[in-house]
């Protein structure tokens, strides 16, 4: 059979009479033998589940390359029409877009030129994304026609150790959304010693180490903020304090010139008053030792899960899983932040209409 007519899915690159070609037993794609034995597997295999057919595939790619194909040039990931990025390795496709109505040539030139503009290109091995030795560029910027430079792996090659014999593509696998900025945190741990204030896990404490799936350290901070500001509630809603406010606002009324602090140390109850203000601030005291430290919990987590699945999966293709253990639980951390709203809305109520 001639496959002149069509490219290699893990290259992109024409067949040509003499290739050695490997034709997938089960959708019936051709492969360059050397890519599909790189790969390690059909570049559809992910497909095999759904009936895939390459040919069907191939027909209607045809049909529609030019209005939506969306392709990226180096992993070959097939995007969302619209996405500026590729949705797997971060490459620019905003070039791609913009000349859909250009041949082959002339797309695969185009990306070159905006490769060596930026000084980002990458290459799809074993599974992983490597950086290619280029210049590196910082992880933040402008590249061509003004579109910031992204660069998933924060400027360092997947296969460099970033903490405890684990890779950084492993570490990015695991990390899922928002790599670079952990990569980079990461890697500041592991050439300083210093991390670096999470202000998500200031604002949202517990919330954001459930979001980060850290179940036992965000249920933990959870309950410390519903604790503090529930017992705060109650201490304002107990007769003695609420008779002991009464006794240093008449103490105030009847000497104009006392202080709040003088009247407080008349009645002999100033503890019952600063209570739940200290509790207040015990509150916000864990958010900061939560913003402090969160990035090193975050590693730790990392570490102690990538090592669980090495070890339960010897030998294996583990990046599937290592996505599925790590990456976020966004529906987890929504009900928890709603709860705890709730609970914050109900407290105040209570002292707003008690008091």
């Amino acid at each position: 059979m001639d496959f002149n007519q069509y490219k290699c899915p893990v290259c992109n690159k024409q067949f040509e009479s003499g290739d050695d070609i490997v034709v997938c037993p089960e959708c019936g794609a051709p492969h360059h033998r050397e890519c599909y034995e790189e790969h390690g597997s059909c570049f559809f295999e992910d497909k095999h589940s759904q009936d895939f057919s390459f040919e069907n595939f191939n027909a209607v790619n045809s049909d529609n390359s030019d209005e939506n194909d969306n392709t990226c040039p180096v992993c070959r990931f097939n995007n969302k029409p619209g996405v500026m990025f590729c949705e797997r390795c971060g490459c620019p496709l905003h070039d791609k877009q913009q000349n859909q109505n250009t041949d082959d040539n002339n797309q695969n030139q185009q990306f070159n030129q905006n490769t060596q503009n930026t000084q980002n290109s990458y290459t799809y091995q074993n599974g992983q994304f490597n950086r290619n030795n280029t210049q590196t560029p910082p992880p933040f910027g402008f590249g061509a026609a003004g579109v910031p430079n992204f660069d998933p792996l924060a400027g360092m090659n997947s296969e460099e150790t970033i903490a405890d014999d684990i890779s950084v593509g492993e570490m990015a696998k695991f990390v899922g959304k928002n790599t670079n900025y952990f990569l980079m945190v990461f890697n500041r741990v592991k050439q300083f010693g210093r991390s670096k204030f999470n202000f998500g896990a200031f604002l949202f404490s517990g919330v954001y180490f459930l979001y980060r799936k850290m179940y036992l350290p965000g249920i933990i901070f959870s309950l410390l903020i519903i604790a503090t500001n529930v017992l705060a509630t109650y201490l304002r809603l107990t007769p003695e304090y609420i008779s002991a406010s009464n006794e240093v606002i008449s103490y105030i009324n009847n000497r104009s010139s006392m202080s709040s602090y003088d009247a407080l140390m008349m009645t002999n109850k100033i503890w019952i008053i600063y209570a739940p203000e200290l509790l207040t601030w015990v509150r916000y005291g864990i958010m900061l030792f939560s913003g402090f430290l969160a990035n090193r919990i975050y590693l730790g987590h990392c570490v102690k899960g990538i090592k669980k699945v090495k070890a339960q999966n010897q030998g294996e293709n583990i990046n599937d899983k290592l996505t599925a253990k790590g990456g976020v639980n966004l529906p987890l951390a929504l009900s928890f932040g709603i709860a705890i709203v709730v609970i914050l809305f109900i407290c105040e109520y209570f002292q707003l209409t008690v008091i």
